[in-house]
């Protein structure tokens, strides 16, 4: 056997424990560990002497033929059935057969004859296949497992019988099997053809065996056992398991076996991992149809928070294009209506009693920042925070799981395995996407639009509004200093109406330049809506992350164990 190009069984076992984790695969587990161990031992017994079961159903004539081959008594013969109630090695004197002795079977020694037709192999007997106690069916598998070639051995009614053709399923493909057709004399020649054309049909349906390949014998082992050749077909059956003997023979029979270990193993990993992977995909879609049903209601959601806050954007647009300003506009800009009007009546009041006008002033002053702070804070509430009886996030993160969820419950899987997110999960990060949301709206977009608004402000506006009130500022200068030199000084009523008129200015130019900002607050909330909507994608593109990463140490190892198997074909 060259086992170079076959892989080390060592290194077939992490792997395999490691793609178990693959739901798909967990019910061929036994199945899988089985075929690792059935690989290991052929590998391992590259040098050891063929070995060969009997198996067969009751009353089939496997010790019959054993002693035939054999060419001595070694098998008892019984009328009662089942015979063989448990596995019996007969080996050779000096053949190493402690791995057989291991499973608790008995091994009996024999010296190999001159008249045995086929003597000096070791053989197994094993009980009968379609007995009623299930464990004789078990102590059969066991000693197949360590065989490395099955003679099938058939009377006409065992032919097609359910419980033998399901126990060779299992070997069909790692195990050299030979089919002999018993009692053929008792059998005419057209009888004997129909039911050997019977073995390989069943040998060809229901193992993969290409019909014309299967070796089928119809014989008389009782006959052959006395010397006789009653249906011409024992000297080629002999001719056959001799071949096999040899060392040559024996060497490609069990690399064939090993071959059809791992092609089996590569099926079923295969088809687990396709499995995995078109559950994954079906998952990944559901999830996608369930966000993007979710996020119209969403987004709908969050405009309708955002108009809420439409005051606070407006003072803190003005506020921040204020700072940019510069001159008695600017502090137009950063009063509320409510600060402009007292700051009025502390004007009116201060005509009256200057300490009481103050006093207005400062008092208005502060309620309008106190509100300002109010506002700020009510809108966050509003836009961040959930509202006591709605439920519109809950419902469309439950929008959005539903029919990922409701694809890993009929796989019989939990939806986190599947790297779905359970409900209140996929909420927060909801209310952490409309959280991040605003608070981009609230800085970053206010700041973006207002930067925008000055780029063309400080060219027009600004010149505009602080001109008219740098020359009013001039000629009052130039007044006073002439009144100053020349006489007489300038009456008080002079700066009174001075002082009136520049704050008219100034109030016309708060108004153009408040003016000037309308839509802008509009302008930040959009940007606000296409940043919930690009975290909303994010979101998807992480949710969906998650579900391709799901399961991923059982695929990866999937793979690379299929990778493994592939140097054995």
């Amino acid at each position: 056997m060259d086992e170079t190009s076959l892989p080390d069984p060592e290194a077939l076992r992490p792997l395999l424990t490691a793609a178990l984790a693959l739901p798909a695969l967990q019910p061929h587990a036994v199945r899988l560990e089985r075929l690792v161990e059935d690989y290991a031992r052929g590998v391992a017994r590259k040098d050891a002497p063929l070995t060969v079961a009997l198996v067969g159903a009751t009353g089939a004539g496997k010790s019959t033929l054993l002693n035939a081959l054999a060419g001595q008594s070694l098998a008892r013969e019984g009328v009662d059935r089942p015979t063989s109630t448990a596995a019996t090695v007969f080996a050779p004197e000096g053949a190493n057969v402690e791995a057989l002795a291991q499973t608790g079977a008995r091994v009996l020694r024999y010296t190999p004859g001159p008249e045995g037709l086929w003597s000096g192999q070791v053989f197994i007997d094993t009980p009968d296949l379609n007995s009623v106690a299930t464990a004789h069916r078990e102590v059969a598998r066991a000693m197949l497992e360590r065989a490395d070639v099955a003679l099938v051995v058939l009377h006409r009614g065992s032919v097609a019988e359910a419980t033998q053709v399901e126990f060779l399923a299992e070997f069909a493909r790692r195990r050299a099997l030979v089919f002999l057709l018993n009692f053929a004399d008792e059998l005419s020649e057209s009888s004997r053809d129909a039911l050997k054309a019977q073995t390989r049909k069943l040998a060809s349906e229901q193992y993969g065996q290409p019909a014309e390949s299967v070796p089928v014998f119809a014989i008389s082992a009782r006959a052959a056992k006395d010397g006789r050749d009653v249906s011409g077909e024992f000297g080629p059956l002999l001719f056959q398991l001799r071949g096999l003997a040899t060392q040559a023979v024996a060497t490609r029979v069990r690399r064939a076996n090993a071959v059809g270990a791992l092609e089996e193993m590569a099926t079923r990993v295969r088809e687990a991992l396709s499995e995995t992977e078109a559950l994954l995909t079906r998952t990944h879609a559901a999830l996608d149809s369930g966000l993007g049903r979710a996020n119209e209601a969403l987004q709908g959601d969050f405009e309708a928070r955002l108009a809420l806050a439409q005051g606070h954007l407006a003072a803190e647009v003005r506020r921040q294009a204020a700072g940019r300003f510069w001159g008695p506009a600017a502090w137009g800009l950063r009063l509320s209506w409510w600060g402009a009007s007292g700051l009025g009546a502390a004007a009116l009041v201060s005509r009256a009693s200057l300490p009481a006008g103050l006093a207005v002033a400062a008092a208005s002053t502060v309620v309008d920042a106190v509100r300002d702070r109010t506002r700020a804070r009510a809108a966050e509430v509003a836009v961040v925070e959930p509202f006591e009886d709605d439920f519109s996030a809950e419902s469309a993160a439950r929008t959005a799981l539903a029919e990922a969820r409701a694809v890993a419950r009929s796989s019989g899987l939990d939806a986190q395995t599947l790297g779905v997110p359970e409900v209140d999960t996929l909420l927060a990060e909801l209310q952490v996407a409309r959280a991040g949301a605003w608070r981009y709206t609230a800085s970053t977009a206010v700041a973006e639009t207002v930067a925008g608004w000055w780029r063309t402000a400080r060219w027009l506006l600004l010149p505009l509004i602080n001109l008219p009130l740098l020359a009013l500022l001039g000629h009052v200068g130039y007044r006073v200093v002439r009144a100053y030199v020349e006489g007489p000084l300038l009456p008080l009523a002079y700066f009174v109406n001075a002082g009136a008129f520049f704050a008219l200015l100034s109030g016309a130019g708060a108004l153009l330049a408040s003016a000037s900002l309308a839509g802008a607050a509009r302008r930040a909330r959009g940007a606000g809506r296409t940043r919930f909507v690009e975290a909303l994608a994010a979101l998807g593109g992480r949710l969906g992350e998650a579900v391709e990463n799901g399961l991923r140490p059982g695929r990866e190892a999937a793979r690379r164990l299929l990778l493994l198997l592939g140097g054995g074909r």
